[in-house]
């Protein structure tokens, strides 16, 4: 990629770093920057995607999940983040790569009629990990506490956007894993397979609008 195209999507104060197969993700060099949970997510996901499917990222953040998805299986992709800039860092990104059909929305998850119900294959969300009364980082807090929205709140809107039979893949703390069980199950979401990290810290779920009961449980190392 030449330089010039480096010039004008990526800003002063941030970087464009190496996805592979000559494709970039833009990060702010010293606020908020995507973990190691995020791109697990989005290789498990992958596996319940084809190129015809049509995918929502929630709390979005740079939008590296979705883009690596839409990397991967050539899908439909669209994503919403509260914070301004970091949306416009995931739509600067998409440009970047010259990816169709991807976009992010800056706005709110909670507002439930901001997208037409029903019509996603697939929503992945790496939420807020912590409760709002827990202590927030210094950067980047709402990524990191449920300051803006809630648990119950991304479920919520996950089902909303979800077809019958579509899925809901999300990252969490094994600590909530209890709340996150009986937020799936109270909104219709049936727990389907389970990934839990060896390491005991985090989980991967999967949850499937109007699906049968009957959940796999896995130790994996995340990827």
């Amino acid at each position: 990629m030449t330089d010039e195209r480096f010039t004008q999507f990526v800003k002063e104060g941030e970087k464009a770093e190496p996805l592979g197969d000559g494709y970039y993700i833009i990060q702010s060099e010293s606020g908020y920057r995507f973990g190691s949970d995020a791109v697990a997510l989005a290789h498990y996901a992958s596996a319940f995607v084809s190129k015809n499917s049509r995918v929502f990222d929630l709390c979005s953040g740079c939008g590296v999940i979705g883009i690596m998805l839409a990397i991967a299986r050539g899908c439909a992709v669209n994503g919403a983040e509260i914070d301004d800039a970091l949306c416009d860092i995931s739509n600067r990104a998409v440009a970047l790569n010259g990816l169709d059909g991807v976009r992010f929305f800056n706005v709110d998850i909670m507002s439930a009629d901001t997208f037409t119900a029903a019509q996603y294959d697939l929503v992945v969300c790496n939420p807020p990990y912590y409760k709002s009364d827990s202590k927030p980082s210094t950067v980047a807090p709402q990524a990191n506490s449920e300051l803006t929205v809630t648990l119950a709140g991304v479920v919520v809107a996950a089902k909303r956007l979800l077809k019958v039979g579509g899925a809901l893949c999300m990252v969490h703390v094994s600590s909530r894993l209890d709340e996150v069980i009986v937020e799936c199950d109270r909104h219709g979401l049936t727990p389907k397979e389970l990934i839990v990290n060896p390491n005991g810290k985090t989980f991967m779920i999967k949850a499937v609008r109007g699906g049968k009961q009957g959940m796999t449980v896995k130790v994996e190392d995340f990827k």
